[in-house]
């Protein structure tokens, strides 16, 4: 009894110690209640920061990825107009352009050691600025010609041109040997074994100077007998014309003459690869048959299916123009004439109903004749036949 009362006796501490106890707890929970709020706040602020980090790194990306689209585009714009320029580079080397600048005069040994010959021909060559090799030739004292596509577009077109030509230049001397001694057909079957296909030439430096000289010798020493012979040199040139294909012969009478020859027919066979070639009906003058009188001269001049048409014989300007009107290309015309379902007689008279127009405004047909002499120039199986003869039949129903 007296011990409770003694507790009981001392509310203020019971008081005190609870109050303790209770912002002892209170303590607790604000101080885990600030660790939860800095936790969080941390929390967040790392989230923000990596959020931050994310968005600075696909910017980065995104900028990154934007400069190589730029340079990309750039590279293939680049690469655009290099291609663009290899492709009008070539343009101009198919027309010719570079010509001069890529024939290549493969010269023998022997040639450049001819003396004078030698000097002269360099020294033009140069002059001209022409490109030129001294090598050894298969044939001695032979001049080819080569033509390689310029190295900046030969991706482009990596083969270069074969140029069938072969030249053989000879001293007056020498050549009259060859004559003398039978041995010049020889010669010219040695050198077509080994250049089948090319243009023979045989270029002589003095020759008619070299025989009169020797004539003359002859004539005002006659008791000295050399044993020399005029040479038949005019009847083998004849016989190199007539009895061979593209084997030709050319005499100059000096150093500087041939050495000109060589220089223009270098700058010749250079320019000729390029030119246009010619087509079956092109004939005098590429198929320009035109009057000079004829009012349509311009039109027709500028095309080639006209000018076609004009190559057949009696097909006048205006027939001409009557039927480019009505079939604008040999391919349009020629789709009716190799029509497996019309009748061979309505093939020939196809034209004949064409309106050509008069000189004087007065309009005709084109008639019969005209239309059948088309048909079967056109449609001729054999070129060794005489127009002539196609117009009236003989090629065709031959066949």
């Amino acid at each position: 009894m007296h011990l409770v009362g003694k507790v009981n006796d001392d509310p203020d501490k019971e008081n005190f110690a609870l109050e303790q106890i209770g912002n002892t707890i209170k303590q607790n929970r604000e101080m885990k209640a600030d660790s939860d709020k800095k936790s969080s706040t941390h929390g967040a602020t790392v989230k923000r920061k990596m959020m931050k980090e994310e968005r600075t790194r696909m910017l980065e990306e995104k900028k990154l990825k934007k400069e190589q689209e730029k340079l990309q585009k750039a590279a293939l714009k680049a690469e655009a107009v290099e291609f663009k320029k290899l492709q009008k580079e070539r343009q101009k080397w198919e027309k010719g352009k570079f010509a001069l600048k890529s024939i290549v005069a493969e010269i023998d040994t022997k040639v450049v050691e001819l003396g004078s010959i030698g000097g002269h021909l360099l020294s033009r060559l140069a002059d001209k600025g022409l490109t030129y090799r001294i090598t050894s030739n298969p044939i001695e004292k032979s001049i080819v010609w080569t033509m390689a596509v310029p190295e900046h577009i030969s991706q482009l077109s990596p083969e270069g041109l074969e140029i069938q030509y072969v030249l053989i230049v000879s001293e007056a001397a020498e050549f009259c040997d060859l004559v003398t001694s039978d041995t010049l057909l020889d010669h010219i079957s040695r050198v077509r074994s080994k250049y089948p296909l090319y243009t023979v030439c045989y270029l002589t430096n003095r020759l008619l100077a070299y025989i009169n000289k020797r004539e003359n010798e002859q004539y005002k020493n006659p008791a000295i007998d050399s044993g020399w012979r005029r040479p038949l040199v005019e009847e083998v040139l004849a016989k190199l014309t007539t009895y061979y294909a593209r084997v030709h012969s050319r005499q100059c009478a000096d150093e500087s003459e041939l050495a000109e020859h060589v220089v223009g027919l270098t700058c010749s066979l250079a320019s000729c690869q390029f030119r246009k070639k010619l087509t079956r009906l092109c004939v005098s003058a590429n198929g320009s048959l035109i009057p000079k009188d004829s009012i349509d001269k311009n039109l027709i001049k500028g095309n080639l299916w006209l000018k076609a048409l004009l190559a057949i014989p009696k097909v006048q300007p205006r027939f001409a123009l009557a039927i480019g009107r009505k079939y604008p290309t040999m391919k349009s015309l020629l789709r009716v004439y190799m029509d497996p379902t019309k009748s061979v007689h309505d093939k020939e008279f196809l034209l004949k109903d064409l309106v050509v127009e008069g000189l004087l405004g007065n309009d005709r047909r084109l008639g019969e004749i005209c239309s059948k002499r088309v048909y079967r120039v056109l449609m001729a199986q054999s070129g060794s036949v005489k127009t002539d003869d196609i117009e009236d039949g003989a090629d065709f129903f031959t066949h």
